[in-house]
């Protein structure tokens, strides 16, 4: 398994080296940043990124690629990782699971939080979250805060479980989502607001926003639960430098990211109340 993702013949000096599992002797930070890239994605948008974290903390830094959210959080648990990239739902899951610690947040040009809505096509004669009963519906990751959490919750509200639903898809990437609906491959959706657009040929003014939540935090980086305190923080606050400077803020681009600060875990308890609900709905379902 951790072979498969080794990807071969990758100098260090030429990008950042891509493993699954480092040698415990060459001390590597091993990094999955992002699930939903591919492992080539993954290096030619963060092996920027990873070479400016290798010469602040003096260590190489191997990037990872997991499959999804729950494969890149058992890598964490596992030990495989020591950083993780995840949303706000993943985060509340991991941290309760396993003590999973928060590293950094990401900074987006739209502040510090996004909402997540639920959608469908302006003629699908659909004009409010209960009138999904039986309808063909695209969720993406089920650790997606805002693809999966959020709108399934606003479902169940609505009388609405899984089951009541006509078909139930899981969508890799969130504009997946919305090409799904838009090419009527499904009746309606759900993703995160910022990640709608029409780059992938979705006329926006062609669907129409059913339910929208409120503001959920933007993702964030954690590590392992038994990382030293002090590894913790000298990462952390190497990666912030990173944000903070012209080079970093450059590497970062590469990886359409706008940058990083601080976190709380107070960020999220509303994220962890919904987590907590969608968990109690889940034990009462089972037969």
């Amino acid at each position: 398994m951790v072979q498969r993702r080794t990807i071969l013949g990758v100098m260090l000096a030429a990008a950042a080296l891509f493993r699954g599992h480092a040698s415990g002797q060459d001390k590597a930070l091993r990094l999955a940043a992002n699930p939903n890239l591919s492992a080539i994605e993954l290096l030619n948008n963060f092996g920027p990124f990873a070479r400016e974290l290798e010469k602040e903390l003096g260590r190489p830094v191997r990037l990872v690629s997991g499959r999804d959210y729950d494969d890149t959080l058992r890598l964490l648990k596992d030990g495989q990782v020591d950083i993780a990239g995840t949303g706000a739902f993943g985060y509340v899951t991991a941290h309760d699971d396993f003590g999973a610690r928060l590293v950094v947040r990401y900074l987006e040009d739209d502040g510090d939080s996004y909402h997540a809505i639920i959608f469908t096509r302006q003629d699908s004669g659909l004009r409010s979250v209960a009138d999904l009963r039986g309808k063909r519906f695209a969720f993406t990751d089920v650790k997606s805060t805002s693809g999966y959490l959020m709108p399934l919750l606003e479902l169940h509200r609505n009388g609405i479980g899984l089951a009541d639903l006509g078909k139930v898809d899981h969508v890799k990437k969130q504009p997946n989502a919305a090409i799904a609906v838009y090419n009527r491959q499904a009746d309606a959706g759900a993703m995160a607001d910022n990640q709608l657009n029409e780059k992938y040929g979705v006329k926006i003014d062609e669907l129409r926003i059913l339910w929208r939540s409120p503001p959920i935090p933007h993702g964030v980086w954690i590590a392992r639960a038994d990382m030293d305190e002090g590894e913790l923080a000298r990462i952390s606050q190497a990666i912030l430098r990173i944000s903070r400077s012209e080079e970093g803020r450059k590497a970062l681009a590469q990886a359409s990211v706008r940058g990083f600060a601080a976190v709380s875990d107070a960020d999220f308890s509303f994220v962890r109340s919904a987590a907590r609900q969608l968990q109690k709905l889940q034990a009462e379902s089972r037969p």
